[in-house]
């Protein structure tokens, strides 16, 4: 991992590495805001995730009390590739909670996703933590392949876990 301090348009974010085999994609950790990337993140997660996406009080709650990683174009162009926003748990100091995580419809099957998750593990390692455990409906075929290419286990499903016919695989993940 890098240590250096970028400026990315009107904020600072922690630049952490470019994705291995994809230099053009550069992974930032959010420290700050301004309100055209706010935008910028709102409408990626809803183009990404639809009716699932976050809102803008989770994401700036997220930005500020939680940990959110994008991976950017280096180009100009500053678009957004993926987001992957993580909590910490209040009851056990050693686990966090994968509460958001998005590739962009283009940049999907071509490992990227999986890329930008094992970069951000070893980040999220790095500050501690032991174990991550995440939320993801049985039905999201994708996404649970890749959360098993990067180590995640299915360690229960409950039915209805965010209302009806929202039933949700708990994953998790030793880190």
């Amino acid at each position: 991992m890098k240590n250096i301090l970028e400026y990315v348009d009107n904020f600072d974010a922690y630049f952490l590495d470019s994705l291995e085999d994809f230099d053009e994609l550069k992974v930032y950790k959010f420290q700050d805001y301004d309100i055209k990337w706010l935008r910028r993140l709102l409408k990626f997660g809803e183009d990404s995730l639809g009716n699932d996406t976050f809102d803008v009080f989770s994401i700036v709650f997220q930005i500020y009390y939680g940990n959110v990683f994008i991976v950017k174009e280096g180009n100009s162009s500053n678009k957004i590739q993926g987001l992957a926003a993580f909590s910490r748990a209040w009851d056990d100091d050693d686990l966090v909670y994968l509460s958001d995580f998005a590739i962009g419809e283009d940049a999907r099957g071509k490992s990227i996703g999986t890329r930008f998750m094992k970069l951000v593990l070893k980040n999220i390692k790095d500050q501690g933590f032991n174990r991550v455990k995440l939320t993801v409906s049985p039905d999201n075929i994708g996404a649970v392949t890749l959360y098993e290419k990067t180590g995640f286990n299915i360690v229960e499903t409950v039915e209805e876990l965010y209302g009806p016919n929202a039933d949700r695989h708990i994953m998790e993940l030793e880190l």
